[in-house]
Protein backbone atom coordinates (compact mmCIF):
# COMPACT_ATOMS: atom_id res chain seq x y z
CA UNK A 1 0.00 0.00 0.00
CA UNK A 2 1.41 3.40 -0.77
CA UNK A 3 1.64 6.19 2.01
CA UNK A 4 -1.17 9.17 1.73
CA UNK A 5 -3.53 6.63 -0.44
CA UNK A 6 -7.09 6.18 0.58
CA UNK A 7 -10.82 5.01 -0.86
CA UNK A 8 -11.32 8.61 -1.85
CA UNK A 9 -7.32 9.24 -3.34
CA UNK A 10 -9.23 7.62 -6.99
CA UNK A 11 -11.87 10.28 -7.32
CA UNK A 12 -9.35 13.42 -6.56
CA UNK A 13 -8.26 15.30 -9.34
CA UNK A 14 -4.03 15.97 -8.46
CA UNK A 15 -2.86 19.71 -8.51
CA UNK A 16 0.92 20.64 -8.39
CA UNK A 17 1.65 23.48 -6.43
CA UNK A 18 4.69 25.08 -7.40
CA UNK A 19 7.22 28.27 -6.19
CA UNK A 20 8.03 30.08 -9.10
CA UNK A 21 10.63 32.65 -9.11
CA UNK A 22 13.29 33.73 -6.60
CA UNK A 23 13.25 32.29 -2.96
CA UNK A 24 9.66 32.76 -1.42
CA UNK A 25 9.92 32.84 2.60
CA UNK A 26 8.40 29.38 4.43
CA UNK A 27 5.93 31.56 6.28
CA UNK A 28 4.81 32.84 3.04
CA UNK A 29 4.46 29.66 0.96
CA UNK A 30 2.32 27.80 4.26
CA UNK A 31 0.20 31.26 3.64
CA UNK A 32 -0.16 30.89 -0.15
CA UNK A 33 -1.14 26.88 0.16
CA UNK A 34 -3.38 27.49 3.26
CA UNK A 35 -5.50 29.91 0.62
CA UNK A 36 -5.24 26.72 -2.12
CA UNK A 37 -6.00 24.56 0.80
CA UNK A 38 -9.84 26.31 1.46
CA UNK A 39 -11.00 25.13 -1.63
CA UNK A 40 -10.25 21.31 -1.82
CA UNK A 41 -13.50 20.12 -2.18
CA UNK A 42 -16.04 22.49 -4.86
CA UNK A 43 -19.73 21.98 -5.16
CA UNK A 44 -20.86 21.34 -8.62
CA UNK A 45 -23.90 23.59 -8.07
CA UNK A 46 -21.72 26.83 -6.92
CA UNK A 47 -20.36 26.15 -10.58
CA UNK A 48 -22.13 26.61 -14.47
CA UNK A 49 -21.47 24.24 -16.74
CA UNK A 50 -19.29 25.92 -19.53
CA UNK A 51 -21.17 23.73 -22.42
CA UNK A 52 -23.94 25.64 -24.64
CA UNK A 53 -27.01 23.58 -25.03
CA UNK A 54 -26.00 22.62 -28.88
CA UNK A 55 -22.61 20.87 -27.95
CA UNK A 56 -22.74 17.81 -27.01
CA UNK A 57 -21.28 17.52 -22.81
CA UNK A 58 -19.16 14.67 -21.61
CA UNK A 59 -20.97 15.70 -18.07
CA UNK A 60 -24.56 15.47 -18.96
CA UNK A 61 -25.71 12.66 -16.64
CA UNK A 62 -23.47 14.48 -13.96
CA UNK A 63 -25.08 15.06 -11.03
CA UNK A 64 -24.61 18.98 -10.80
CA UNK A 65 -27.07 19.44 -7.45
CA UNK A 66 -25.48 16.66 -5.21
CA UNK A 67 -21.36 16.52 -7.03
CA UNK A 68 -18.17 17.94 -6.45
CA UNK A 69 -15.07 18.55 -7.38
CA UNK A 70 -12.20 17.41 -5.11
CA UNK A 71 -8.44 18.64 -5.48
CA UNK A 72 -5.85 17.06 -4.03
CA UNK A 73 -2.89 20.20 -3.90
CA UNK A 74 1.05 18.51 -4.55
CA UNK A 75 2.88 20.78 -2.91
CA UNK A 76 6.52 21.01 -5.01
CA UNK A 77 4.96 18.78 -7.66
CA UNK A 78 5.31 15.22 -7.98
CA UNK A 79 6.97 13.08 -10.40
CA UNK A 80 5.23 11.27 -13.30
CA UNK A 81 3.92 8.09 -12.10
CA UNK A 82 3.95 5.08 -14.93
CA UNK A 83 0.77 3.65 -14.09
CA UNK A 84 -0.50 7.56 -14.60
CA UNK A 85 -2.01 5.38 -18.17
CA UNK A 86 -3.81 3.09 -16.58
CA UNK A 87 -5.01 4.78 -13.29
CA UNK A 88 -5.96 8.31 -14.31
CA UNK A 89 -6.29 9.71 -10.68
CA UNK A 90 -2.54 9.44 -10.82
CA UNK A 91 -1.73 12.14 -13.86
CA UNK A 92 -1.30 16.07 -12.63
CA UNK A 93 -3.90 17.61 -14.80
CA UNK A 94 -3.43 20.68 -13.09
CA UNK A 95 0.03 23.17 -12.37
CA UNK A 96 -0.53 26.28 -10.19
CA UNK A 97 2.69 28.39 -10.16
CA UNK A 98 3.39 30.46 -6.57
CA UNK A 99 5.85 34.07 -7.27
CA UNK A 100 6.16 36.27 -4.09
CA UNK A 101 6.53 39.49 -6.27
CA UNK A 102 9.20 41.25 -4.10
CA UNK A 103 11.71 38.41 -4.31
CA UNK A 104 10.98 38.20 -8.01
CA UNK A 105 11.47 41.87 -9.64
CA UNK A 106 10.97 40.78 -13.42
CA UNK A 107 7.83 39.14 -13.75
CA UNK A 108 8.50 38.80 -17.80
CA UNK A 109 11.45 36.22 -16.11
CA UNK A 110 8.94 34.39 -13.90
CA UNK A 111 6.65 33.87 -16.99
CA UNK A 112 9.11 32.12 -18.48
CA UNK A 113 10.24 29.87 -16.06
CA UNK A 114 6.66 28.85 -15.38
CA UNK A 115 6.43 28.06 -18.93
CA UNK A 116 9.66 25.60 -18.85
CA UNK A 117 8.31 24.51 -15.60
CA UNK A 118 5.18 23.70 -16.75
CA UNK A 119 5.98 21.66 -19.90
CA UNK A 120 7.04 18.66 -17.56
CA UNK A 121 3.70 18.18 -16.72
CA UNK A 122 2.38 17.05 -19.82
CA UNK A 123 -0.47 15.83 -18.68
CA UNK A 124 -1.92 18.66 -17.41
CA UNK A 125 -4.67 20.78 -18.88
CA UNK A 126 -4.59 24.46 -16.51
CA UNK A 127 -2.06 26.12 -15.86
CA UNK A 128 -2.07 28.82 -13.82
CA UNK A 129 0.64 31.00 -12.40
CA UNK A 130 -0.21 33.52 -9.40
CA UNK A 131 1.91 36.54 -8.38
CA UNK A 132 1.49 37.66 -4.81
CA UNK A 133 1.82 41.40 -3.53
CA UNK A 134 3.26 43.45 -6.27
CA UNK A 135 5.71 46.53 -5.82
CA UNK A 136 4.38 49.55 -7.42
CA UNK A 137 6.77 49.36 -9.87
CA UNK A 138 5.38 45.84 -10.86
CA UNK A 139 3.18 46.03 -13.85
CA UNK A 140 0.56 43.55 -12.96
CA UNK A 141 -0.57 41.76 -15.83
CA UNK A 142 -3.70 39.56 -16.45
CA UNK A 143 -2.94 36.49 -19.45
CA UNK A 144 -6.44 34.64 -19.48
CA UNK A 145 -5.85 32.69 -22.71
CA UNK A 146 -1.86 33.27 -23.58
CA UNK A 147 -0.23 29.71 -23.17
CA UNK A 148 -2.92 28.98 -19.83
CA UNK A 149 -1.03 31.46 -17.61
CA UNK A 150 -2.88 34.13 -15.51
CA UNK A 151 -0.83 36.90 -13.25
CA UNK A 152 -2.81 37.71 -10.59
CA UNK A 153 -3.19 39.47 -7.12
CA UNK A 154 -3.93 37.88 -3.45
CA UNK A 155 -7.89 38.07 -4.83
CA UNK A 156 -7.81 35.82 -6.50
CA UNK A 157 -8.27 32.66 -3.68
CA UNK A 158 -10.32 34.18 -1.99
CA UNK A 159 -13.92 33.03 -3.32
CA UNK A 160 -14.56 29.52 -4.57
CA UNK A 161 -16.53 31.39 -7.52
CA UNK A 162 -12.82 32.94 -8.79
CA UNK A 163 -10.91 30.05 -7.86
CA UNK A 164 -12.82 27.78 -10.60
CA UNK A 165 -14.15 30.13 -12.83
CA UNK A 166 -10.53 29.90 -14.82
CA UNK A 167 -9.62 26.24 -14.30
CA UNK A 168 -13.42 25.47 -15.41
CA UNK A 169 -12.92 27.20 -19.02
CA UNK A 170 -9.58 25.66 -19.17
CA UNK A 171 -10.67 22.14 -18.42
CA UNK A 172 -13.50 22.42 -20.85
Amino acid sequence: MEPDVSMETGSMIRIAVLPIGGPIPHQRVREYVSMLSRHTRIDLSSISSFYSEHQKSPFTHQPWESGSLRFKYMVGGAPPSPWEDFQAHRKILAVIGLCHCPASPDLDLVIDQFASVSRGYGSAVAKRLFAFSPSDEQQLIILSNFSQQVVCSREAFQTPENFTAGRMEEMG
